[in-house]
């Protein structure tokens, strides 16, 4: 009975963590597409497809909502299952401290992946956005991505442990 409260507890943090991540994502492109259309001064409609009314819109939106949930849920599971797999790894130790290394290593090998997402942006970006000239606006992109990756490398090589993987 306890371990069945106990899965069904994790399976509902799990599914709250994918509709937090899912959120996220919405706040991100209510900013970013509200931001757009307060300094264009452009109508909500522009955003829509005009060939169906909006249902391709609609469509891509709901689609990316529910692929960022299932990213959510998806890392939630995992941190979860490594995470104790990694406490018994380690059980000799002070669970506080296990904690601290754990936390450490798993958020240090994610950010040397999108460390590496961000680095090979650049160049796709390049290829799709910059035709004859670069423009401050594309400089300003380049920029922020390989800081991006730079400051994402940076905290992988400083919370990344040899002797610890994941």
């Amino acid at each position: 009975s306890i371990t069945n409260n106990l899965k069904q507890y994790n399976m509902d943090r799990h599914i709250k963590n994918g509709m937090l991540s899912m959120g996220v994502w919405i706040l991100f492109l209510v900013v970013l597409f509200g931001s757009y259309m307060t300094f264009t001064d452009s109508p909500f409609s522009d955003l829509l497809d005009e060939e169906t009314g909006g249902f391709i819109s609609g469509a891509f939106f709901l689609a990316w909502a529910l692929i960022w949930f299932a990213i959510g849920k998806h890392y939630s599971r995992d941190y979860e299952l490594k995470k104790q797999a990694f406490i018994k790894k380690y059980e000799a130790i002070d669970g506080n401290i296990v904690r601290s290394m754990f936390k450490k290593a798993y958020f240090s090998d994610i950010a040397r992946m999108l460390s590496r997402v961000f680095f090979i942006a650049v160049p796709f970006y390049v290829a799709a956005n910059v035709k004859d000239t670069v423009t401050l606006k594309n400089c300003i992109y380049i920029g922020i991505l390989m800081i991006i990756s730079i400051a994402l490398y940076g905290y992988y090589k400083k919370n990344g442990t040899k002797e610890i993987t994941l």
